[in-house]
């Protein structure tokens, strides 16, 4: 990989370390007041030292930062709005908002000294949304730009910062070159447009700098990187700046249906965009990235579920360990979702089979939460453990456990099999057994189905056309028994003739002519003598005679197909599986719609019949821990561990902070981690993930499948862009600032890009003109809301599935359009802080609500309430105004309706959603037409209805903007 790996490696550590985005909240997060002096000295008074370092403040010893610590990263808030404050209190109830301008991050020593941590190089910064351009110009202190060009041109005195004091003057000269003001006063001028200075208070508060905490595993895992040998294979290909050579689209050949094993849902087939997702899985070799754009409603669950399935029964048919699957995402929910569509596989009636034959286990997933995620986690009932197999793997391994699994398998496999087993490894035989008959049956239907091209059937059931082939044989039969009648008459035609009236063909050729039937008409003449219709005959007869034995040969290979078919079907049936639903379909068949059925039927049962396999070897003890191994790191022991966990939960889930920790063994005497060791990465929603927080984990896995939607939700970058580029120089991924932009084209950047672009980058396929696959039927919304978004972002290469709301006889709510609006008139919104809020239109969506939810909750009798309505505004001040009109209005409504920003909804559905616009007619809509992205997921939300409440005025009326092109999808469609 040489040096460019390392330099790259070290760039995005570097990215990492300089994480300027830590979540600092004056009501919650604990802190300290500090004077201006003791910033300005780099000491702190002994006692708050002593405070922050002991072990009685909650908040400050956690995980990675114990109190023994001799030091404490910190976050230093050196200049904040000015608010009513009352001194020395921690839990600050009563202060409405203080609003914190200019922080400053630094080491804290046990002895109270402060310093610049000049290893991690992480930089003071001012938060965003004060920063001109934004959204509400109100409270401003400078523009984003110069703050970027203050970092590019002090990247040589960032690099020769070292004493508390080089730090203290280059924050007091970067915070008076944004603002204009001096460090030491404690006002600056607004530059939001208003002409009075905002006034600052004159104290300095300091928190914990936690953003280390949740970046610890990963920033571990880059240093071990860095001091040893880097990786090759997964690794080397996700850090390459050269992009994958592109390769082919591979076919759905029948040698690729063949591939495809296992399926974990039964109910339906994959659709054609997942099966060629799956195909180009089946084609992945070690070091291979494989990204899969998924736009919303496309089935990203499914088609993960699907390849867990698929190499989980291949396993078992080589009777190989379990495949380690992780699955890995940036936040918590994106990792829940996971858990939670790997908990819920719907069941299609085979009896026990698809039932777990073991005790304790409820989910083909288990959960690495975080030690703050463990009580959400055991809420949410889901199976959560950690690398040291505590929790639920602590609970299933335990002997009485282990002895209630062996009972219960063999009950449950006599059950299934008729069989009166008594050992495990018997259970065990039979299952591998059933595994190879229900794979040869799915290849030799293949197989078969494949020789129904020979036939040339056009379209015709096979049954149908073996009935078209006995009527032609038999039709075929008739002309050759009826030519020699025909000749025959011919001949008698010609001896009536009187004898004398032969010479003359004047006269044969009258009766001739007169002799003729209609079908004769067609191939004989009346000038013909008697000799040239006997040998057109001849032919005739001979044709007949050729053509029969062709039919009769396709009629006997036709037969011969649905007796091998029949017999198929009778061995399957013998084994508890009807292929078909019903006798009229079948020999409806095609080679794509067998495929469909061995998803539903086959690779279904192959699933189930893997599961009970593994679980037969796990209760067999095998890779069994001794007591004296349980809880140790250990390379041995963690290889143990995981085979013994994939073998009854095949997919293993965590975030990417939590990832490094899992596979961090213990050997001679050092840590390493296990490079190359997970068989598969699964990552989803990658599009919300920054690269160098899920570079790392690809050092840790053969190859990765990568799903997600660039047009969806961004990242929250760590860093602004000329941090960024320092940040790449300094560490020697660039050698010079112009070659950025380099960078930038492979997503290989801390800035601006996300792990689903670097994915793209190291794919070998190319789907759409666009690097990756594309997952294309959609089938959430109606056609009328997607149609919105395929015209926003997916150029038309979406596929609505689900079909036009106003076409759909069975739709809920026929009164509505699917797309419509409640025009609300106002001329202006209102401000709080940086946000926006609209009461009349929060009073006037409580109203509709209170007036028409029991009508739309009689609609959909069977849905939970919590899942009918949903409302997206893009100001979180909106966000409590509607919750207090609701709660004012209609309080029993309160706990029903979900109200949130549009990153609150990223991967849920509603039946219903309503926007507020907030916006007044006077005012533009800066929101929907700043980010596409936004609109796309707030739109793709709504299954059946999307409302937008507020004055439509608001809205552009050009096509080609999203406010626009909303105002053209609800024009007519009043609500």
């Amino acid at each position: 990989m040489g040096a460019i790996g390392k330099e790259i490696t070290r760039y995005f550590r570097s990215v990492v370390a300089a994480n300027t985005h830590t979540g600092i909240d004056f009501k919650v997060d604990p802190f300290y007041i500090l004077n201006p002096i003791e910033l300005i000295n780099g000491q702190l008074e002994a006692d708050v030292c002593n405070k922050i370092f002991s072990e009685g403040n909650k908040g400050f010893a956690n995980e990675e930062n114990r109190s023994q610590k001799d030091t404490i990263n910190v976050l230093i808030c050196a200049k904040t709005v000015k608010t009513v404050f009352e001194a020395y209190v921690k839990i600050q109830e009563e202060i409405e908002e203080l609003t914190g301008l200019f922080f400053i991050p630094a080491i804290l020593h046990r002895d109270g000294k402060l310093r610049y941590d000049s290893s991690d190089k992480k930089l003071p910064w001012f938060p965003r949304e004060y920063l001109q351009p934004m959204v509400e110009p109100k409270l401003s202190v400078g523009y984003a730009d110069e703050v970027d060009q203050f970092i590019s041109n002090h990247v040589d005195r960032i690099e020769q910062l070292k004493t508390w004091s080089d730090y203290v003057e280059f924050f007091k000269a970067f915070y008076e070159s944004i603002t204009g003001a001096k460090f030491e006063q404690n006002e600056i001028p607004n530059r939001g447009g208003d002409d009075l200075p905002i006034e600052l208070e004159s104290n300095v508060y300091l928190f914990v700098d936690n953003t280390v905490n949740s970046t610890y595993h990963v920033m571990n895992l880059y240093n071990h990187l860095l001091e040893n040998d880097l990786p090759k294979g997964l690794y080397e290909r996700f850090i390459s700046t050269k992009p994958a050579k592109l390769d082919s689209l591979i076919e759905n050949s029948l040698s690729n249906m063949k591939l495809h094993a296992g399926q974990m849902g039964g109910e339906f087939p994959l659709s054609p965009s997942q099966r060629e997702a799956v195909n180009h899985f089946n084609h992945m070799r070690d070091g291979d990235i494989l990204a899969v754009n998924g736009p919303p409603g496309t089935g990203k669950t499914t088609l993960l579920q699907s390849i867990v399935a698929d190499m989980y029964v291949k396993r078992a048919i080589k009777k190989e360990k379990a495949p380690l699957i992780v699955a890995t995402s940036t936040n918590n929910q994106a990792v829940t979702n996971i858990i939670a569509s790997f908990g819920k596989i719907n069941k299609v009636g085979l009896s026990n089979l698809e039932e777990r034959w073991i005790e304790g286990v409820t989910s083909f997933a288990t959960y690495f939460p975080s030690g703050q995620k463990e009580k959400e986690a055991r809420n949410n009932g889901y199976q959560f453990t950690n690398s040291r197999g505590e929790h639920f793997v602590a609970n299933v391994e335990a002997r009485e456990n282990l002895e209630k699994s062996k009972s219960k398998l063999l009950q449950n496999c006599n059950k299934y099999f008729e069989t009166e087993y008594v050992q495990v490894a018997d259970c065990q035989t039979k299952l591998h057994e059933e595994l190879l008959f229900f794979e040869e049956r799915k290849q030799a239907l293949l197989v078969l189905c494949d020789t129904l091209n020979q036939f040339e059937c056009n379209g015709e059931r096979i049954d149908s056309y073996l009935n078209l082939l006995e009527e032609g044989i038999e039709q075929i039969q008739k002309s050759i028994r009826d030519i020699p009648k025909r000749v025959k008459e011919w001949e008698g035609c010609y001896k009536r003739i009187p004898f004398f009236f032969r010479w003359f063909s004047k006269r044969v050729q009258t009766e001739f002519t007169l002799f003729m039937n209609e079908e004769e008409w067609t191939f004989l003449q009346g000038t013909m003598k008697l000799i040239e219709i006997k040998e057109i005959y001849s032919v005739r007869l001979a044709e007949c005679n050729q053509k029969l034995a062709d039919l009769q040969k396709k009629r006997d290979a036709v037969k011969k197909w649905i007796e091998r078919y029949d017999n198929e079907l009778k061995l399957l049936n013998q084994h508890g599986i009807e292929l078909h639903d019903d006798e009229a379909s079948k020999y409806d068949v095609s080679i794509d719609k067998m495929n469909e059925l061995i998803d539903k039927k086959i690779r279904y049962v192959e699933f189930w019949l893997a599961v009970h396999y593994f679980e037969c070897r796990w209760a067999s003890g095998e890779d069994a821990l001794t007591e004296k191994q349980v809880g140790k790191s250990f390379k041995n022991v963690l290889e143990k561990f995981y085979n013994r966990l994939a073998m009854i939960t095949p997919c293993l889930v965590m975030t990417f902070f939590m990832l490094p920790k899992q596979f961090l063994a213990y050997g001679d005497q050092t840590n390493f981690f296990l490079y190359n060791y997970i068989d598969l990465l699964i990552v989803d929603e990658a599009g919300q993930v920054s690269p160098e927080i899920g570079a790392g984990a690809f050092a840790l896995a053969k190859k990765a499948i990568v799903v997600g939607d660039v047009y969806q939700i961004e990242p929250v970058w760590s860093i602004n862009r000329a941090l960024d580029k320092a940040l790449a120089l300094s560490s020697g991924a660039i050698k010079e600032l112009g070659r950025y932009e380099q960078l930038e084209l492979c997503g290989l950047n801390g800035y601006g890009s996300s792990v689903m672009r670097v994915a793209a980058k190291s794919c070998r396929y190319q789907k759409y003109e666009e690097r990756g696959l594309f997952l294309s039927e959609h089938r959430r919304c109606y056609n009328e809301i997607i149609d919105y978004c395929n015209k926003l972002v997916y150029k038309g290469n979406l596929e609505p599935k689900r079909g036009k709301g106003t076409e759909h006889a069975g739709r809920a709510l026929k009164q509505w359009p699917q797309m419509g609006f409640r025009q609300i008139n106002s001329e202006n919104s209102s401000k709080q802080g940086t946000s926006r809020y609209n009461r009349q239109e929060a009073a006037k969506i409580a109203e509709w609500l209170n007036e028409h939810f029991a009508l739309i909750q009689a609609a959909y009798p069977k849905e939970a309430e919590h899942n009918l309505i949903g409302i997206i505004t893009p100001f979180k001040a909106q966000v409590r105004c509607i919750q207090t009109e609701i709660g004012k209005q209609a309080p029993h409504l309160r706990s029903k309706i979900s109200v949130g920003t549009v990153h609150t909804f990223q991967g849920a559905e509603r039946n219903v959603i309503l926007m507020s616009t907030v916006y007044g007619r006077n005012e533009g809509c800066f929101f929907i037409d700043a980010n596409k992205s936004l609109m796309n997921v707030a739109v793709s939300r709504a299954k059946d209805h999307f409302f937008v409440f507020g004055d439509n005025q608001c809205l552009k009326d050009e096509p080609s903007s999203a406010s626009g092109l909303l105002m053209a999808s609800l024009v007519g469609n009043s609500i």
